[in-house]
């Protein structure tokens, strides 16, 4: 297959023979899908610096657009569709495997959905979705934090799963963190309204509405007002804490940069921290900054990955 076709193709300016053509060619044979994806792969990867053509491919409706954040490294895994011209025979025709985006530790990344929902991914955190995402259904899985901007649509309904709990939306701004193993949800709401539901539930268990957080941790559940937005600055890449104890902050931490903690003075977990920091400063300055107002000594084992508090 012709490589300039291919490309006036993802770029959406190909006519519908040259498009049946090629979804014909790779239809035939796994070494043509094979090549078809890495192409695509390629030509994303040259786009990433190019925002005019990334606000056009959001307007073509591709099935999955990888933004990078400043800062978010080629590491992020993105597993990426062909685009909007995958009509519903052509799912019967080539098999999918379902879509993933995971963003390393320390690092964050903006991507935009089929469906014109766009979702902010914190660090550590990955999201998965079915390859017919905005035709069939709009269900996605998240491990980590992130942040929706869900698209409109009163026909098919936005759910987020997770470890824990799930949340359903029609169109709405809300924030939702839980990390498996770690027995932890929250969502807190922007705009709109959202339904939350145990994991394994038809039944809700609450209607949230706007400026409301609520928190699930070991079998009991919190409902409150929000205090402030800084609970989002983290899609600005800055972490914030209002008067949180340690055991939290250190949790958190374990996550944005992947390690562990290992407290050999459970009152060091009492204290509590109010700050904001840097993701690029890193654990280090942070630890440093929490230092000023509590007493406790810190050291780094097993090349940095194990962080011994004393």
């Amino acid at each position: 297959m012709n490589h300039n076709l291919l490309n006036k193709y993802f770029l959406g300016e190909a006519t519908e023979q040259e498009e049946q053509q090629i979804l014909d060619w790779a239809s035939s044979s796994e070494e043509n899908r094979d090549r078809l994806f890495e192409e695509r792969r390629l030509f994303d990867v040259a786009l990433f610096g190019d925002a005019d053509r990334r606000k056009n491919r959001v307007k073509r409706n591709l099935l999955i657009i990888g933004k990078w954040s400043l800062g978010v490294a080629a590491s992020i895994i993105v597993i990426l569709s062909v685009g909007q011209l995958w009509k519903q025979h052509q799912y019967d025709k080539i098999e999918l495997a379902m879509q993933s985006v995971s963003v390393p530790p320390g690092q964050r990344a903006q991507i935009a959905l089929a469906d014109g929902t766009t979702v902010w991914l914190n660090a550590q955190s990955t999201l998965k979705y079915d390859k017919d995402f905005g035709l069939r259904n709009r269900d996605v899985q998240l491990d980590g934090e992130a942040f929706f901007e869900v698209a409109h649509n009163a026909e098919l309904p936005f759910n987020v799963s997770t470890e824990m709990n799930k949340v359903r939306v029609v169109g709405t701004k809300f924030n939702v963190c839980s990390y498996s193993g770690t027995d932890f949800f929250e969502a807190a709401l922007v705009e709109g309204t959202i339904d939350i539901y145990a994991a394994n539930s038809a039944q809700p268990l609450l209607r949230m509405q706007k400026d409301e957080i609520f928190y699930a941790a070991n079998g009991t559940y919190k409902r409150s007002k929000i205090k402030s937005g800084d609970f989002l600055r983290w899609t600005e890449g800055l972490y914030c804490f209002d008067d949180a104890p340690l055991a939290d902050v250190f949790s958190r931490l374990e996550k944005y940069y992947s390690v562990e903690f290992v407290v050999n003075n459970s009152q060091v977990l009492n204290y509590y921290c109010t700050g904001k920091f840097k993701e690029q400063d890193g654990i280090e300055h942070i630890l440093r900054t929490i230092r000023r107002d509590h007493s406790f000594s810190y050291r780094f084992e097993n090349d940095g990955s194990t962080i011994i508090i004393d």
